[in-house]
C-alpha cells in the first residue's frame, strides 16, 4: 500500500491528512475574458481521524467587487470492510462574499483509492458537495472528479472535471494539469489550463506539506 500514498497529492479528498501534519495550496487563473482569481486551501490533521481545514474561492473581473465563498470544515473517515478505497465526509461552516453575504453550510462526501496505469501509480478522487444556502441565497451541488498519475518522482500529471449547479444553471470544467515537485522536501508547482464551458483560462499553483 505505500505506492498509494507515495502516489497521492498531500490533500486528497477522502485520505485523512497525517496526524500532526498540513497542506497548504494556493492557484491562480487568469481567463480570455479578463477575469482573475483563485483558491487558498488549507488542512490539518488534528487527530489520526480528524482533518480540519479552511478553503475559500474568489475571483473578480478588474475594477469590479470580488465575489466567491470561504468556509471552515472537519473531515471523518467512514469505516469500511473493504481496503482498497476510502470514503470520508465533511460538514463546515462559511459564507459568500460578494455585494451581500450568504451564510452556508458545507456538506460533503468522498471517494478514493489508488491506481495503477501502464506501470505508473496514481489514484481517483471523487467529491460530492452541497453549499447550503442559510438564508434567502440559492444552493449550490458540485461534483468533483481527479484522476491523477505519477510519471516520475519528479512530476504528476492530474485531469479534472468540475461540474457545479446553482438553480439549474450548471457550469461544467475541463481542468489538465502537471505538477512538478523539485525534490521531495520542496513545494510542488502547478501549471495548467482550464476550459469553463469554452473560456479558456491558464491556472498556476503550489502545494506545500508541513
Amino acid at each position: 500500500m505505500l505506492w498509494i500514498v507515495a502516489a497521492l497529492p498531500a490533500g486528497a479528498g477522502a485520505w485523512m491528512q497525517e496526524h500532526r501534519k498540513g497542506f497548504l495550496s494556493f492557484s491562480g487563473f487568469y481567463d480570455e475574458t479578463e477575469r482573475f482569481g483563485g483558491t487558498i486551501y488549507l488542512e490539518y490533521g488534528l487527530r489520526p481521524k480528524l482533518t480540519i481545514g479552511a478553503k475559500v474561492d474568489a475571483s473578480m473581473v478588474y475594477g469590479q467587487v470580488p465575489n466567491g465563498s470561504g468556509f471552515v470544515f472537519l473531515r471523518k473517515p467512514i469505516p469500511i470492510e473493504r481496503h482498497e478505497f476510502k470514503i470520508a465526509y465533511e460538514i463546515g461552516l462559511g459564507s459568500t462574499f460578494a455585494e451581500t453575504y450568504e451564510p452556508l453550510l458545507h456538506t460533503a462526501l468522498s471517494y478514493g483509492r489508488g491506481i495503477k496505469a501502464w506501470n505508473k501509480y496514481g489514484w481517483i478522487a471523487i467529491d460530492g458537495s452541497v453549499e447550503w444556502a442559510l438564508h434567502d441565497g440559492s444552493d449550490t451541488r458540485k461534483l468533483d472528479t481527479t484522476v491523477g498519475l505519477s510519471v516520475t518522482d519528479r512530476f504528476k500529471v492530474m485531469m479534472q472535471v468540475f461540474v457545479s449547479d446553482t438553480d439549474g444553471n450548471t457550469t461544467t470544467t475541463l481542468a489538465p494539469s502537471v505538477v512538478w515537485q523539485p525534490r521531495p522536501t520542496a513545494p510542488s508547482f502547478v501549471v495548467g489550463i482550464e476550459d469553463k464551458d469554452g473560456i479558456l483560462a491558464l491556472k498556476l499553483g503550489m502545494w506545500r506539506s508541513f
